[in-house]
């Protein structure tokens, strides 16, 4: 992230792990990030829960800086499922998510949380479907502050360490602190056929992340909030490998999809492209606001190569982050795996029987 890089070419090592110390003890630190944010749905936005028009099973796993000792690790597993409207326009989309994050050794965090997400059929014509999906996520999260191995200021002077003990209450014990969040999200999703009888889509989404943060609870990084937006664009190829399935059942198509989110004084971009031609998927993908500095450092953060494999009812994705802030290769980049696993069909995308789909499909990202 760009206030990690800021941080980091700031501060030595053990200061910055001082530093997420500090944070944990107010019971906030900055929240965990995936480069594979649409691999994730329901961590970015509650209203992606029931987005697969199945159940599914996700598993996402992201070590950041492999190289350096600080490095990030997190691990989340989720499931959603989709009840659709019988006699009616709404349906229900619910889910639940653990995550657990490791910041270098000073501080990791556990967490559950459950959504709810409603939606409602604006209008529907044919294969011309528009819907309006809201949700709300209550999360429970358990935060652990570690001092052990961490140097702190007291111990440095002019000439380097030179204290071996730390009088800081810091450095005595560890803290544990329990706290309750809440969040909300919107989503709004077009699907139509184009003129070649091809489904189409597009979406637009919004967040808001531990609501009733404040500064006066001593919240320093506050909320987080985000927008997301995705086009599908079907492609006419026709390709067919022998033994993958006749041309109404693959997949071709692009994916543009961007996500905007801020949390304190860190903001950040993702924007990219993904091309499927199933089962397989390749996508590019860029991390920072170019244009943008924080305290005179640059928030370019990384390109992002990917690679997916997905059939009917699975998919595996995998993701290294290149590092282009001033952290360069040294930090070892970031390697990142997605697993989903759907107990109905996922990625059956027939281009000319929308007639025969579910009330709803999975995004294309």
């Amino acid at each position: 992230m760009a206030i990690h890089n800021h941080v980091m070419n700031r501060l030595t090592l053990p200061v910055l792990l001082m530093a997420v110390g500090s944070l944990s003890v107010t019971g906030f630190a900055q929240d965990p990030q995936f480069s594979q944010f649409y691999a994730n749905p329901i961590y970015h936005n509650p209203a992606f829960a029931g987005g697969a028009g199945a159940s599914r099973l996700i598993l996402n796993y992201r070590n950041q800086w492999p190289a350096l000792g600080a490095n990030y690790q997190t691990v989340a597993a989720s499931f959603d499922t989709y009840v659709a409207p019988d006699r009616g326009r709404i349906g229900i989309g619910w889910g639940g998510q653990a995550i657990h994050d490791r910041q270098g050794s000073a501080w990791q965090s556990s967490s559950l949380s459950g959504q709810l997400a409603p939606d409602v059929t604006l209008f529907e014509d044919g294969a011309d479907v528009m819907r309006l999906i809201g949700a709300v996520q209550a999360t429970v999260t358990s935060g652990l502050y570690n001092p052990d191995g961490l140097s702190f200021v007291d111990q440095f002077s002019s000439g380097g360490l030179t204290n071996p003990v730390s009088i800081d209450p810091l450095s005595v014990a560890g803290v544990r602190q329990t706290f309750f969040g809440f969040s909300s999200g919107v989503v709004l999703e077009h699907q139509f056929q184009d003129r070649n009888g091809n489904l189409q889509s597009y979406w637009l989404g919004g967040t808001l992340h531990h609501i009733g943060r404040s500064l006066s609870r001593y919240d320093v990084l506050g909320q987080r909030f985000g927008l997301q937006a995705g086009l599908r664009i079907p492609l006419n190829w026709k390709i067919r490998p022998r033994g993958l399935g006749n041309e109404e059942s693959i997949d071709r198509s692009v994916g543009f999809t961007a996500q905007y989110r801020q949390q304190g004084m860190d903001r950040q971009l993702d924007a990219g492209v993904n091309l499927t031609y199933s089962p397989v998927m390749f996508g590019v993908w860029y991390r920072g606001i170019p244009m943008r500095k924080y305290q005179q450092t640059s928030q370019r953060d990384a390109v992002v190569l990917l690679t997916a494999l997905q059939l009917n009812t699975f998919m595996i994705q995998y993701s290294y982050d290149i590092t282009v802030s001033t952290l360069s290769w040294a930090s070892g980049g970031a390697h990142e795996i997605s697993i989903w696993y759907g107990f109905d069909s996922l990625f059956d995308f027939s281009g000319r029987r929308a007639n025969a789909r579910r009330a709803r499909k999975c995004q294309q990202f």
